[in-house]
């Protein structure tokens, strides 16, 4: 996509979706759905229960949600999961997946890892409210949420562990993760990968201006000249919580 075509692109992804933070029960719970929609119907990598899909660190986790801005529907999800208040231990999901050892030189306390990246197979109904170019691009509008969270947290660095396919679409764009280490198996072939998000946010800058200015808000989020600086408050209501009381 050349840069006009992607400008046309992100101009038509703003006017056709919203990017917000799920920060009440009701939006949680989209979110929760959502995701079971995508890891336990469409893929079968995880069971759910009850019609939704979380884990234990949600709890340590926030939740971005896209939505159709003519529906209202929530048509993708990712959350950013922050470090544990214990020092060291189980902080994220990548723990489980990669060697320890090239984990220990990063900053703990200024990571957050990229998880549950969720879009679903997209209905006929709810492709008749968006463009094709709008439907291609809404990774990019997950990506935003997330790079908002960050600068809100005040994150250094991102984890994720993700299909090469998702890599390859992101650095298209002008997103590039590094690889930690090989490959691995987790529900089929994954790449363990970290990016650092200040140079990222350049190189993305450099290579892709128009996605720059959509997922760092004009430069407002990780621009180089600005310092990250600010921890998140865990404001979401966690619903394993609010559905036991």
């Amino acid at each position: 996509m050349n840069g006009a075509d992607l400008g046309g692109a992100i101009s038509a992804l703003q006017d056709e979706v919203s990017v917000g933070i799920a920060d009440t029960y009701d939006l949680l719970l989209q979110a929760y759905q959502l995701r079971y929609q995508v890891y336990c119907v469409e893929r079968g990598f995880l069971t759910g229960q009850n019609g939704v899909e979380l884990d234990e660190y949600d709890d340590f986790a926030r939740h971005v949600v896209v939505r159709c801005r003519q529906t209202g529907m929530v048509i993708g999800t990712v959350r950013l999961v922050l470090p544990k208040d214990s020092s060291g231990g189980d902080d994220f999901p990548i723990q489980h997946v990669c060697d320890p050892a090239l984990l220990r030189n990063l900053p703990r306390d200024t990571i957050g890892e990229v998880s549950r990246f969720a879009l679903p197979k997209l209905q006929r109904q709810q492709l008749r409210n968006m463009s094709a170019s709008t439907c291609a691009l809404l990774r990019l509008a997950l990506i935003k949420g997330a790079v908002r969270l960050s600068a809100e947290a005040g994150h250094t660095h991102w984890l994720a562990v993700m299909e090469p396919t998702l890599l390859r679409l992101l650095g298209a764009t002008g997103i590039h993760f590094e690889p930690l280490g090989p490959p691995v198996e987790y529900h089929g072939l994954r790449q363990p990968a970290v990016a650092e998000l200040v140079p990222t946010m350049a190189r993305l800058r450099d290579e892709r201006p128009i996605v720059w200015e959509y997922v760092t808000k004009g430069g407002t989020w990780f621009s180089p000249l600005r310092k990250q600086s600010r921890r998140a408050e865990r404001s979401a209501p966690a619903l394993a919580d609010a559905m036991a009381a």
